[in-house]
């Protein structure tokens, strides 16, 4: 592996919506690239996150009278001030916390792995631990680093490669949520996809080095779930074959759903 703890030293361009803009590989004017993250969410059941939301804004009314209050005389088509007052709930739910808590984690990890952590605040001492434990085995190579797909038209930053202590080099990824393993499809597209990419270096707009020839492989990938609070860490392999078809008819649905399948009837 030639490739080490070098991370981009700028982001890439981006469009109004937040998508990469980048250059085609024949040349050109840069067009928008999905962002990786996005692109393994689209087949996603969206039932567990509403159920999430319904219930962070039921603790946070119940926390916040004024806001179940104000909530009970606003006019259901004021889709604007609902709006407000669900966010209010939700804040006051403190739904944020573990979204908080996870990137503290990604960051002391990835300075942990690079050999620069200097302090880990008490809070975090216990998911440190089990970090180092359960990582022990494995070689990381490399963090953090920006990635085009041109046969998906995607881009994104991956995690980690991290070298397996059967010598395959992987593309990992930290997740910190809750329920990670019982719902892989998503962290397995989103794998899969970076292996199969290229490195991008953002001020010259240039492909540089396809990860695949630099020995990462796109057979398998690794999800580490490091849960915020739970002071544990498991690894887990993940089939990136499933996750790059799971990618492709990913891509494949986004197109359908630009088509109009709906036309005005007149007998």
């Amino acid at each position: 592996m030639s490739i080490t703890f070098t991370p981009p030293v700028a982001e890439p361009k981006r469009d109004r919506w937040g998508r990469p803009l980048i250059v085609p590989e024949g040349g050109g004017k840069p067009i928008p690239y999905v962002r990786v993250s996005t692109l393994a969410k689209v087949l996603d059941s969206k039932e567990a996150l509403m159920a999430w939301k319904q219930r962070m804004t039921a603790i946070g009314l119940g926390k916040r009278p004024d806001l179940a209050q104000r909530a009970a005389i606003t006019d259901p088509a004021d889709k604007r001030a609902l709006k407000e007052i669900v966010e209010a709930a939700m804040a006051a739910a403190e739904s944020d916390k573990a979204a908080n808590i996870g990137t503290t984690l990604h960051t002391l990890t990835e300075q942990f792995d690079k050999g620069t952590l200097e302090h880990i605040p008490a809070e975090h001492i216990g998911a440190m631990t089990a970090y180092e434990e359960a990582t022990k085995g494995l070689q990381m190579k490399a963090a953090e680093l920006f990635v085009v797909n041109d046969e998906l038209q995607a881009a994104g930053t991956f995690d980690r490669i991290a070298v397996l202590p059967d010598g395959r080099a992987v593309i990992a990824d930290l997740k910190t949520g809750q329920s990670e393993p019982d719902y892989p499809h998503g962290v397995t597209t989103q794998c899969a996809i970076y292996a199969h990419s290229w490195l991008y270096d953002v001020e010259t707009e240039q492909r540089t080095h396809r990860l695949a020839d630099l020995g990462v492989s796109t057979d398998t990938g690794l999800l580490i779930h490091l849960p915020a609070g739970k002071d544990t860490c498991t690894l887990y392999l993940l089939d990136l074959s499933v996750g790059y078809a799971l990618a492709k008819t990913a891509v494949a649905v986004r197109g359908i759903y630009k088509a109009k399948p709906i036309t005005p009837y007149t007998p």
